[in-house]
């Protein structure tokens, strides 16, 4: 049985091999660019406040007028046809297909216990 401390240091030594893999370097390489992209920034934050007060509107149940939509689509057509972003997204699905191998492989064997009752 494992005590603590050796699964603290398994879990820091899994986190630098996650670190160390080319799908999650691509992605803080992308991330970073992002950062750094002047216009991409811009895009991002009128995109979100327009998306936030698309969200109010509906919540306060008040109608939403085709021109805000319109404008919506435009803020993501930018976003789709933005360099930086459309790097980031595809860099983002890597990293997510890793991380969630990764938790599947640690829970199957909680799940495997879980259907057998069985204590391991």
């Amino acid at each position: 049985m494992a005590d603590t401390q050796e699964l603290i240091n398994q879990a820091r030594a899994l986190g630098e091999a996650i670190a160390r893999h080319p799908d999650v370097q691509a992605f803080l390489r992308a991330r970073t660019e992002v950062e750094e992209d002047a216009a991409a920034q811009e895009l991002l934050k009128a995109y979100s406040a327009h998306a936030q007060h698309l969200r109010q509107l509906e919540v306060e149940q008040k109608p939403v007028e085709v021109a805000d939509k319109h404008k919506l689509a435009e803020y993501e057509q930018q976003m789709a046809s933005n360099e930086a972003l459309k790097k980031m997204v595809a860099a983002q699905v890597g990293y997510v297909t890793l991380m969630n191998k990764v938790n599947q492989a640690m829970e199957a064997p909680l799940a495997k216990i879980q259907r057998s009752g069985e204590a391991p």
